[in-house]
C-alpha cells in the first residue's frame, strides 16, 4: 500500500523492508541501539517520507482475540474483556516522529494510513499505547476520557500511575485520536525499558463520526493519493 499528499508518501511494508522505520525508531527509543523486538516479524511497518528522508514510523498488526492477549499491548494491560469486545482489532505500536518534524500533515498521514488498514483488515477497533514524557505527561486531561467498565483494560502491570498531575498540551496524534472518538485507560503505565508513561488507547471504529470516518479513508483534505 502507498499514498502520497503533496511532497510526502506512506507506505505499508513488511518486516523485510522496513529498515528506514526501524532506524527511525532506534533514533527515537534507544538513542541509536536496535529497537526491533519479537512483534516486528508479523507486523506491517509503516514509513512515512519526504524526498527520501523518513519522518516517521509505526508498526500495525491486525489481530483476531487470541492474537490480542499475546500481543504487544497485553503485556502491561489485562486485554481479556477487550478481546472478547471486538472480534477483529488492529494494534498500533512504536509510533515515532522523526525529531524537529513540525509538519502538521505528517500525523495527519498516520491516521489516513491506520484507516486504511483498518478498513482492508475489517477491524473493529484500532488500540495500542500512547507514550509520555514522564516529567510532562497531560495525564489529568486524560482523566475524563477513559474506557466503558465492559471492556476497560485492567492493570497488569507493576508499576502504574494515576490519571491526574500535569494537564499540558496533548500531542497532536493524541488530540485527533480523541476528537475521533478514543478513550484510554483509567491508569498509567511506567515503561522503565523506553523511559516513557503510557496509556492505553482505543478508538472503536463504530466511534469516529461519519463525516469524520468517510475523510480519513477517502481523501484526507482533498490531496491523497491511494495505489495498492
Amino acid at each position: 500500500m502507498k499514498i502520497e499528499a503533496g511532497r510526502l508518501s506512506a507506505r505499508v511494508v513488511p518486516m523485510g523492508q522496513a529498515g528506514g522505520a526501524l532506524a527511525l525508531r532506534a533514533a527515537v527509543f534507544r538513542g541509536g541501539a536496535c529497537d526491533r523486538d519479537p512483534f516486528d516479524d508479523a507486523a506491517s511497518h509503516v514509513v512515512i517520507e519526504a524526498g527520501g528522508t523518513v519522518l516517521a514510523a509505526a508498526r500495525l498488526t491486525a489481530q483476531g482475540p487470541d492474537a490480542v492477549i499475546r500481543g504487544y499491548t497485553a503485556g502491561v494491560y489485562d486485554l481479556r474483556r477487550f478481546a472478547r469486545a471486538f472480534p477483529r482489532a488492529l494494534e498500533v505500536g512504536r509510533i515515532c516522529i522523526a525529531p524537529g518534524c513540525s509538519d502538521p500533515d505528517v500525523p495527519r498521514l498516520l491516521l489516513a494510513v491506520f484507516a486504511q488498514v483498518v478498513e482492508r483488515e475489517a477491524a473493529a477497533v484500532l488500540y495500542g499505547c500512547t507514550s509520555f514524557p514522564p516529567e510532562a505527561a497531560p495525564l489529568a486531561r486524560l482523566s475524563g476520557r477513559t474506557a466503558p467498565p465492559d471492556w476497560a483494560p485492567a492493570r497488569r502491570a507493576p508499576e502504574t500511575w494515576p490519571l491526574t498531575g500535569a494537564t499540558g498540551p496533548l500531542p497532536p496524534l493524541m488530540r485527533a485520536y480523541l476528537s475521533l472518538g478514543a478513550v484510554v485507560s483509567d491508569h498509567a503505565v511506567v515503561d522503565r525499558d523506553l523511559g516513557t508513561v503510557h496509556v492505553f488507547t482505543a478508538l472503536p471504529i463504530a466511534a469516529i463520526p461519519p463525516g469524520r470516518a468517510r475523510l480519513l479513508t477517502g481523501m484526507l483534505a482533498g490531496q491523497l493519493m491511494t495505489a495498492d
